[in-house]
């Protein structure tokens, strides 16, 4: 096993599309685009792009890395996607990173001179006052369970009550104008690709691998579709 891997991120959970690739503990080139529903005409000339700027061919790399979730539905299935055909076209193996721990494991190395963190709770926006969301401690170890959370006053107040609390990902929108409390920090990092690196290069070393003819993003909640308002006249 190679001790510094080469791996490709694919990272689609939200609005944000990104790709990257690393060397070893190193980011080498990553590209992030914030342009809602076009993941799937995005994500592969992204890749193409990541892999040229970095003079390397998919053949050369030892994983591909890709976020499994929860997040948006059609944005999880255009990157598992991609990143599956990657897998079957080289021969790489698969290695998947939740979307809520990436967020953490980003946000606990930005503030890791905040010596009074007490937490980092990661969110992703589902949709009206309802977020999937983790709790984490300061070096993004996660200590619940994913879970879809419904917003109000009172949410993660026993958890405020404790400590400071760092709120991160595209759902903290929604805490933010409802949750007043004197150990909520609030911070506008978002899911990218370069976020699973560190993650991921513990589960290459430690070969946790998906099998790529069977795995499938981790949706939490079912999808469901809108209904078009000319279908209701």
């Amino acid at each position: 096993m190679k001790k510094s891997p080469v791996l490709l991120f694919i990272e689609t959970s939200t609005e944000v599309c990104s790709v990257a690739l690393s060397k070893g503990s190193e980011l080498v080139n990553e590209i992030v685009v914030k342009e809602p529903k076009a993941h799937a005409r995005l994500i592969a000339p992204m890749v193409e792009s990541v892999l040229k700027k970095s003079g390397i061919d998919i053949s050369a790399t030892d994983a591909v890395v890709v976020s499994e979730g929860p997040g948006s539905y059609t944005g999880l299935r255009v990157g598992v996607s991609i990143a599956k055909g990657l897998c079957y076209g080289s021969g790489k193996p698969l290695i998947a990173v939740g979307s809520l721990d990436l967020l953490a494991n980003i946000a606990s190395k930005q503030y890791s001179q905040e010596s009074s963190l007490y937490r980092i709770i990661s969110m992703i926006d589902a949709r009206r006052m309802e977020v999937y969301s983790a709790i984490y401690d300061r070096d993004a170890a996660r200590i619940s369970p994913v879970e879809a959370v419904i917003i109000d006053e009172n949410s993660f107040r026993d958890i405020l009550d404790q400590g400071l609390t760092l709120f991160c990902g595209d759902g903290v929108e929604k805490v933010r104008g409802v949750v007043n409390h004197h150990n909520a920090l609030f911070t506008d990092i978002n899911a990218s690709a370069g976020g699973m690196l560190a993650p991921a290069l513990v589960k290459f070393h430690e070969s946790k691998f998906e099998d790529v003819a069977y795995f499938e993003p981790f949706y939490l909640k079912d999808f469901v579709a809108g209904i078009s308002k000319k279908s209701l006249f």
